[in-house]
């Protein structure tokens, strides 16, 4: 049985996002505009019959969730499957800067390439890895209907790679809703002006199709 209907975000922009570095595990909060923008996830959710909220540990998760509990009267409970892939030596990187650590850093490299062809140093969590925390979190909740999870971009590509069968990367505290009334899985984007996009698509600042 799989739940009728279900909800995710990512979290608000930190000041990391605006640099456009990779945060991974690294624990950074939001800045006033990642408040505003949870905010505003809050404002868009607001009619979604959302029951109760899973969130990542990490700060800027967690305070996105909590922006958004506080105004939809909702409880919250963190669930470690959903913090975002540790990135070992790449985090606070900026992208630039991972593309050309790839050529610097060859020795700390995995020498095979991860599920997306890329390679990553040793120290980082492989993409199977969160696979493997993130599908058994989906099955935990497969009765649920309602649940809102908050989280990061790399559990945001995954998840809609599971449900979809085609990653999507999120822009920051974009909520989108999962209905499986017909049988079969669609995601319904609630903030028309920021929707998710493939890496055939991306336009913006994302490092799909870049990692």
């Amino acid at each position: 049985m799989k739940p009728a209907f279900f909800f995710l975000l990512r979290h608000g922009q930190t000041d990391w996002n605006k640099e456009a570095r990779l945060q991974g595990s690294t624990d950074i909060a939001l800045n006033d505009h990642g408040k505003e923008q949870a905010l505003l996830a809050a404002e868009k959710l607001s009619s979604q019959a959302c029951r109760y909220i899973l969130t990542s540990p990490l700060t800027r998760a967690r305070q996105t969730a909590e922006i958004v509990a506080s105004q939809l009267g909702l409880a919250v409970q963190i669930d470690q499957r959903l913090t975002e892939r540790h990135f070992g030596a790449f985090e606070g990187m900026t992208i630039e800067e991972v593309l050309e650590a790839r050529k610097a850093m060859l020795p700390s490299m995995n020498p095979e390439p991860d599920l997306d062809g890329m390679h990553y140093p040793k120290n980082a969590e492989t993409i199977t890895e969160v696979y493997q925390r993130i599908h058994p979190l989906l099955d935990d909740i497969k009765d649920q209907d309602g649940v809102l999870l908050v989280s990061h971009g790399i559990p945001f590509r995954l998840i809609t790679k599971i449900i979809l069968g085609q990653m999507h990367s999120s822009p920051n505290a974009s909520p989108v809703r999962f209905d499986n009334s017909s049988g079969l899985y669609e995601m319904v984007i609630l903030d028309p002006d920021r929707p998710p996009v493939t890496a055939q698509t991306f336009t913006g600042p994302t490092t799909m199709g870049r990692l």
